[in-house]
């Protein structure tokens, strides 16, 4: 599978007033050639990364492979050595207004302890140059947004890290960005945290913003974005939509099928010896797992076999459980810190 993305340019101008005119390729963000080096040090070495808008992406990579560097150049908070950075098609080294299209929330920072959620907001809105009554009418509908509401007038210093993690990225979609940056926004948080941040996550989603996450929680990953980008080394590696990346390299999927009858042996003979099917597991007496690498049409024939034999399908489950696999198998990192969720 080819690791190449989409090769459409966003060129821009300026009309007769001095606008900046952009043609619209479709990319929220488009990263071309970047380069970050310190020294001799290369922290990342001609990145290409092109962001469908709307589209969430998910930035995958070990400890060092230059994430956190990557989005601190398409933030701001650093500039890169080499490379352009478009948003929205505007280059953001030539147009500086590129920047207060992004939202960004890199690393671990957090709200002052001192500080109210309602404060830090009002704050960021006027550094932002926002309206007072729009501060007051945008702060609610955030707060709103990521469930804060009831805590707005309570001082940060008592909330948990979950809880002080949304008033961060409160203030990160403050002035309602095109593009928003989260640097690994699940982490060090508990379950029910976790689970929170998700919620969060998808309902961005939905509302269509344009997301890019690094994350080392594969599973998240895979079930939170549209498409993934693969880093090691501050080179990509591989990039593209999640299930065409896994089936792209590794080319297996997971079949869990629930029966409404116990299975015999002889069923899953007959099972393993269907075109597609590599491995067969009996979970429990009404359960089966079987590895997969078959077409539309070999799945329909499990499904009919199923059938023939008298036994109700009830559910047929299929996963993929090669993105942790691929992902350590293109780094070359097994050292890597990765934290897979079920």
């Amino acid at each position: 599978m080819s690791a190449q993305g989409l090769t459409m340019r966003c060129n821009e101008n300026r009309n007769a007033t001095g606008a900046v005119e952009t043609s619209d390729a479709g990319f929220g963000l488009e990263i071309r050639g970047l380069s970050k080096r310190y020294g001799s040090f290369a922290a990342v070495d001609g990145f290409d990364m092109e962001v469908l808008k709307g589209e969430t992406m998910g930035l995958l990579g070990p400890n060092g492979a230059g994430k956190s560097t990557i989005l601190k150049c398409v933030s701001g908070l650093q500039f890169p050595t080499d490379g352009t950075i478009s948003i929205d098609g505007v280059d953001f080294r030539r147009h500086k207004e590129a920047m207060a299209r992004v939202g960004c929330v890199i690393e671990t920072p957090m709200p002052y302890p001192v500080c109210t959620p309602a404060e830090m907001l009002s704050f960021v809105g006027r550094m932002r140059g926002i309206p007072k009554d729009e501060i007051r009418v945008r702060s609610r509908d955030v707060m709103e947004t990521l469930g804060i509401w009831p805590w707005r007038d309570k001082r940060t210093a008592g909330f948990s890290k979950g809880m002080r993690q949304r008033v961060t990225i409160a203030t990160a979609l403050m002035h309602d960005p095109d593009v928003v940056l989260l640097d690994e926004p699940a982490s060090g948080l508990d379950p029910r945290g976790m689970m929170d941040m998700r919620q969060i996550i998808a309902g961005l989603k939905k509302k269509g913003t344009t997301m890019v996450i690094s994350t080392h929680m594969l599973r998240e990953a895979y079930d939170l974005c549209d498409s993934v980008t693969i880093i090691d080394h501050g080179k990509k590696v591989a990039g593209g939509s999640v299930k065409d990346v896994v089936k792209g390299f590794l080319q297996k999927t997971t079949l869990t099928i629930k029966t409404d009858k116990d299975v015999t042996a002889a069923f899953l003979k007959k099972v393993a010896a269907l075109p597609g099917v590599s491995e067969t597991e009996a979970v429990d007496s009404r359960t089966l797992r079987l590895g997969f690498d078959g077409t539309d049409a070999e799945r329909t024939a499990i499904a009919g076999l199923i059938q023939t034999e008298g036994l109700g399908l009830l559910s047929m489950d299929e996963s993929y459980d090669g993105l942790e696999r691929l992902y350590m198998s293109l780094t070359g990192n097994q050292e890597a810190e990765v934290r897979c969720l079920s």
